[in-house]
């Protein structure tokens, strides 16, 4: 049995290739692979989102990530290929990559898996990156999809 988390964005496109990376990576394991799409929420977008919905009260979080365009494509493509998958929707008060940490602490997660974009060294430097945060801090290895995967 294993567990990977894939966190998901607002780009269907992105997404689509990391899944489809998930599925040629894990392939033998399929059988026993549990992949969790997560999409992380700040305070005001669990607000928006749920402002947003046409639904009465006030909707969990892994209802309003599944709601979600990324993790939607996401989880269609890897439950069309097989694989175990479930949206999950978590909440942060800091930076989105101590979420994403958080993420695959809770779910016991094996491995995570995230998408990579062109961004020059000074990029970087000036808005900052999920991405590296990640892999610099996660206790557990950070599977990269290159850009044009």
């Amino acid at each position: 049995m294993s567990t990977v988390l894939l966190p998901a964005n607002h780009h269907s496109q992105w997404i689509s290739a990391v899944a489809d990376a998930v599925l040629e990576t894990e392939a033998d394991a399929q059988t026993g692979l549990t992949t969790v799409v997560a999409h992380v929420f700040d305070t005001a977008e669990v607000e928006s989102t749920n402002d947003n919905l046409d639904i009465s009260g006030r909707a969990k979080l892994d209802e309003l990530a599944s709601r979600k365009t990324g993790v939607s494509t996401a989880v269609d493509r890897l439950d069309d290929a097989g694989v175990t998958t479930e949206a999950r929707g978590f909440q942060y008060d800091g930076e989105p990559a101590d979420a994403i940490i958080d993420a695959a602490d809770e779910i016991d997660a094996d491995r995570v898996y995230m998408y990579s974009r062109k961004r020059s060294p000074a990029g970087k430097a000036v808005f900052g990156s999920t991405l590296q945060q990640v892999v610099l801090n996660a206790a557990i290895p950070v599977v990269v999809v290159p850009p044009q995967y």
